[in-house]
């Protein structure tokens, strides 16, 4: 039987070089440790940075993005060079870890 694969483990389709680190995955596990009180830093947060009125926050790449930072501790600016397509996956998986069974 094949092991099941970690979701909150993403390996990055691109690269992405920071400050002379590369970033080639972003460990997104703490997620499961993250408290109340976090993510209201973290929706406090998006809610100064983006003014857009969001009903559902969880499912904008902005939110997803504050997240990873807050998680995996690279920088806000580090995780914005992440590509497109990498951006995207991000982002369903910050929604499914939210809205959907493991």
């Amino acid at each position: 039987m094949a092991e099941k694969k970690e979701f909150l483990k993403m390996q990055l389709i691109s690269p992405v070089e920071w400050q002379g680190q590369t970033i080639k995955e972003l460990d997104l596990t703490k997620l499961r440790e993250m408290t109340g009180a976090e993510l209201n830093v973290i929706y406090d947060l998006y809610e100064a940075q983006n003014a857009d009125g969001a009903i559902m926050p969880e499912g904008k790449l902005r939110f997803a993005q504050i997240i990873a930072s807050r998680v995996t501790g690279y920088p806000l600016e580090a995780i914005e060079q992440i590509k497109a397509k990498d951006s995207v996956v991000l982002k369903g998986r910050i929604y499914r870890f939210f809205f959907l069974a493991e």
